[in-house]
């Protein structure tokens, strides 16, 4: 019932109001076939990464790879903290993140009458951009709200102007 009828009081109630946030990027992020040779256990060190929801299972991911394969290669690293971003992201109530030719683009909840829009996350994040304005902008595009900021060149930068929302 928390997931069909009463899902928007649910959400609103757990102040969850975004299920998974996407994250596309144009920088490497991956785990390396030099790094890990076979590809099952590539997979299932994928699918393993993407279950996890706490940044003490996330320590000890990352002291497994090294335990197991060796010090961890950037593309990797990047990926471990494209993570941390989605986390942030989601908690933030965004959908989506765009991080390509050093632009951030972040795109809040689809629906427009969505309880987010009325929540304390959002008056946050308003209240954020009214004390940022060179930092970032707040735009409207086909019905779609985003939060875009320039130059931002890797993950660690986009989870730092995250962060501090």
């Amino acid at each position: 019932l928390k997931e069909t009828e009463f899902k928007d009081m649910y959400n609103e109630l757990e102040g969850a109001f975004v299920q998974d946030c996407l994250i596309e990027t144009d920088l490497e992020i991956l785990i390396p076939d030099s790094y890990v040779s076979n590809i099952a256990e590539r997979v299932n060190l994928y699918k393993e990464l993407d279950g996890l929801e706490k940044e003490e299972e996330l320590n000890a991911f990352e002291d497994q790879l090294i335990d197991r394969f060796g010090p961890i290669p950037p593309a990797t690293q990047e990926m471990i903290r494209a993570l941390k971003l989605r986390w942030i992201a989601k908690a933030i109530g965004l959908e989506k993140v765009v991080m390509k030719q050093k632009k951030l683009i972040c795109y809040f909840i689809s629906n427009q009458d969505s309880p987010y829009y009325q929540s304390p996350s959002f008056t946050k994040v308003l209240s954020y951009v009214q004390h940022n304005p060179t930092r970032c902008k707040l735009k409207e595009r086909n019905g779609k709200l985003s939060l875009v900021y320039e130059n931002v060149s890797s993950i660690i930068q986009a989870i730092e102007l995250l962060g501090g929302i």
